[in-house]
């Protein structure tokens, strides 16, 4: 069974039960504007960017490059204390 250690150290499977439940796939607007009409659903799916999220610290793992390259990860942030959703960042 594929898998790979999180930052955190949970073993994320990229491999196993289907679908999993840890593999996310990204589109960006552009890629998901060439989809007009009906479109098949695989199609959808292998155009997008292969992601898996760890369910105990929220990392994201992104395979920009496929599985031939390195996942990438992105730690999530808290936003500051006096911030919240909607609310402009920085000076006032």
């Amino acid at each position: 069974m594929a898998r790979f250690e999180c930052l955190c150290g949970y073993q994320i499977r990229t491999s196993g039960d289907i679908p999993n439940p840890l593999e996310w796939r990204l589109l960006s607007d552009e890629q998901f504007g060439q989809f007009l009409g009906e479109v098949e659903a695989e199609d959808v799916y292998r155009a997008g960017t292969i992601a898996y999220r760890c369910p105990q610290s929220d990392h994201l793992w992104i395979y920009w490059g496929g599985f031939d390259a390195e996942p990438v990860a992105y730690a999530p942030v808290a936003p500051p204390a006096d911030s919240g959703p909607g609310q402009a960042r920085g000076p006032a």
